[in-house]
């Protein structure tokens, strides 16, 4: 792996030995999750990704015996190429009968104060010392579609922690790129590698993680159409609830509804508890939390990649523990419709954490809806695109006349 240390910035940092337990008074939110894409669309979503720290570079790692702070994180290389320091890879497999890709989103986030740090504890103080400068371009990174070559992303800088009071410490950031056109001209089926990506090895106050998300959207032949609506920026959840409101859809009108939830967070430590996800019942009026064998109401985030009720193993590597990050897609329980019923328009969501620190940093919420909400917002997006497109008139009317 490539030694990027041209020179070294000594940072002195000490805390108590049960870093997650870092408190605020209010979880700040300087960059909150807000929406970034609805869509309205007779087909289905579909999320990968892995970790980009771990405690060996290319083995998996399946041990929860220690808190996130105490392993010495390196960046997972598998790609054998002497170009990238870092990368991780998963798999992306689209029904058969998927049509088109109608938008891809890809993410990387990392907790990035300086390059490598080190600790040691003192009177029950943990002692880290930082070095290294962090590297400004950590939005560029490589991408690598089935069958080609690695292309160079520039993304979007959607929060960047290291100047702000309450994120300088560990320093969290979230990069977007809209990879739609490069997945739309190349074989989508297959594997998917991302390198580069950039974070704190060693230690780091609450303990490094990395990660890498990719969400497709795509359009499907013979499906119930979807409402998909995708949230991104970065929300502290310390003690104080995150809410989300899902709206803008209407249910079908008969039938059982099928909807999910998808989230990509850092810093969720499989060791510390009391973190929780609730969907809100009208039935029986009150905040139902959610689990799954994988995840229990109690440590919902314990840096794991699942899907329901498994881990998502075509990755590499496929680390069971990620070390701080995690990418969960999870169905609502909705038996006999007791969450989400029929011609209902809204959802309420909440995200709490007692003992540990994590940041979410992507959010997507999918629902069955009916017929007539499909076409009749289909038909105004499509009004919309069209006054988007028009073009002014130049010059005087009578004279085309």
């Amino acid at each position: 792996m490539k030694n990027l240390l041209k020179y070294s910035l000594a940072v002195l940092i000490v805390f108590s030995t049960n870093a997650q337990k870092l408190e605020t008074l209010e979880p700040i939110q300087e960059s909150p999750l807000s929406t970034q894409k609805e869509f309205y669309i007779q087909g289905d979503a579909i999320v990968i990704g892995n970790n980009i720290l771990s405690e060996h570079a290319q083995k998996d790692y399946n041990e929860i015996g220690l808190i996130n702070d105490r392993v010495e994180m390196k960046y997972v290389d598998i790609d054998g190429d002497n170009a990238t320091f870092s990368s991780s890879a998963a798999a992306l497999q689209l029904p058969q009968n998927a049509k088109k890709v109608k938008f891809a989103a890809l993410y990387w986030s990392a907790t990035y104060g300086f390059q490598k740090g080190q600790y040691k504890v003192v009177n029950n103080k943990m002692l880290i010392k930082g070095k290294g400068e962090r590297d400004t371009t950590f939005n560029v990174i490589k991408f690598k579609t089935p069958n080609q070559e690695y292309k160079s992303i520039k993304g979007e800088v959607v929060f960047d922690g290291h100047d702000k009071k309450f994120f300088a410490a560990n320093s969290p950031y979230v990069c977007y790129a809209d990879v739609t056109s490069i997945l739309q001209n190349n074989t989508t089926n297959g594997n998917y590698t991302v390198a580069n990506v950039r974070a704190t090895e060693g230690v780091i106050t609450g303990g490094s993680s990395a990660g890498w998300v990719l969400y497709v959207v795509y359009e499907q032949e013979d499906v119930t159409p979807k409402y998909i609506r995708t949230y991104h920026g970065l929300s502290l959840l310390n003690k104080k609830p995150l809410d989300m409101h899902f709206n803008n859809f209407n249910t079908t009108a008969f039938g059982e509804i099928n909807a999910s939830i998808t989230m990509a967070a850092i810093e969720g430590d499989a060791k510390l508890k009391t973190d929780k996800c609730s969907i809100f019942s009208k039935k029986e009026d009150r905040f139902i939390t959610m689990s799954s064998e994988l995840r229990p109401e109690t440590n919902f985030f314990n840096s794991k990649i699942t899907s329901n009720e498994e881990y998502v193993t075509a990755r590499l590597p496929k680390s069971e523990n990620t070390l701080g990050f995690d990418l969960v897609t999870l169905n609502i329980p909705n038996a006999n419709n007791s969450l989400l019923a029929n011609n209902q328009n809204e959802l309420d969501f909440k995200v709490f954490t007692k003992a540990d620190r994590f940041y979410m940093f992507f959010t997507a919420f999918k629902t069955d809806i009916s017929e007539t909400c499909y076409l009749e917002n289909n038909d105004l997006l499509a009004a919309v695109d069209v006054l988007k497109e028009a073009k002014p008139v130049v010059g005087n009317m009578e004279d085309e006349e």
